[in-house]
């Protein structure tokens, strides 16, 4: 049964303010603006990346493409049998033809989602070397990568996934008493599609991380996001576990975002979990350590 991460919705304090820093800071395409919403692509296909909405900082909902209608009903009842409570109906969403969002028994919503085909698009994946479908220019974000929750509870969270809908869990990590500090996860070929940190009660977001092609272009957007004075909180960096490039930053909305590139493929989707401890060394083989920022999330 195929899953795929389609787009993420976020909270932010102020709409306007909002879509100007996407589109002006981060180049993202503004699809759609609604009295309450705003819908962004990064432009590579015909799928929207990102949503916002106003109410706060945090996670609204994260969204995961389902091939057709049938699958779509089969996942939404798993989910339902094992304690996720169907959500009221979302808003008709660019380039999305069915969905149903349902909160989980953490109280993050998911959303299940049929997206629109089109038979002329010449690839059924962003692909930077074509023009871009809906921009005049190109952001230098390719597309969305993975999301990162925050929750207070980790192992009871990426059980429900796994047992609900197929989520394999290459890694975990470990706080000294041996309960789960984070745990990354895939139903793709990539190492992560989603994962969640241990949060503080009310944390939702860790981060919402986007593609780009590698560390030349997390080096442009850093000098980007410094002629707007945003500063970078980490990176640019190589992880230990999934081995992507990383650079994180705090957008004027108060949410975290990283860019990535590189990540590691886990086609191995019947090896165990494997635990490491809470060494903070395992942030970056290159040495670098998470900052005291990292405490926190939205």
């Amino acid at each position: 049964m195929a899953l795929w991460l389609a787009h993420v919705g976020i909270r932010v304090p102020n709409l306007q303010d909002s879509i100007a820093f996407h589109t002006s800071v981060l180049g993202l395409t503004l699809l759609r603006q609604e009295e309450h919403s705003a819908y962004f692509s990064c432009g590579y296909d015909h799928a929207f990346d990102l949503s916002v909405a106003p109410g706060g900082t945090g996670l609204d909902h994260v969204a995961f493409a389902v091939s057709d209608a049938r699958e779509l009903d089969t996942l939404a009842s798993q989910l339902l049998v094992r304690g996720a409570e169907l959500a009221p109906d979302p808003a008709p969403e660019p380039g999305v033809t069915q969905a149903t969002r349902l909160r989980l028994p953490s109280g993050h919503h998911l959303e299940l989602v049929v997206l629109e085909q089109h038979t002329e698009q010449a690839f059924s994946y962003p692909h930077p070397a074509l023009p871009p479908t809906q921009l005049d220019s190109v952001s230098l974000l390719l597309d969305l990568d993975h999301v990162t929750l925050r929750h207070t509870d980790v192992s009871s969270l990426a059980a429900f996934l796994r047992d609900s809908l197929g989520f394999h869990i290459p890694d975990a990590r470990l706080l000294p008493n041996g309960q789960w500090r984070a745990a990354w996860l895939h139903v793709t070929s990539q190492h992560h599609d989603l994962a969640i940190i241990r949060g503080d009660e009310g944390e939702t977001l860790d981060h919402v991380a986007f593609r780009v092609s590698g560390i030349e272009t997390m080096k442009l957007l850093c000098d980007r996001l410094a002629s707007y004075r945003i500063p970078v909180e980490v990176g640019p960096g190589r992880h230990s576990i999934g081995g992507n490039l990383f650079t994180y930053f705090w957008t004027p909305d108060g949410n975290r975002y990283e860019l990535s590139a590189e990540m590691a493929l886990v086609p191995n989707t019947t090896s165990p979990t494997r635990f490491w401890g809470d060494d903070p060394g395992l942030f970056s083989p290159w040495g670098i350590r998470p900052p005291e920022s990292f405490r926190k999330g939205s």
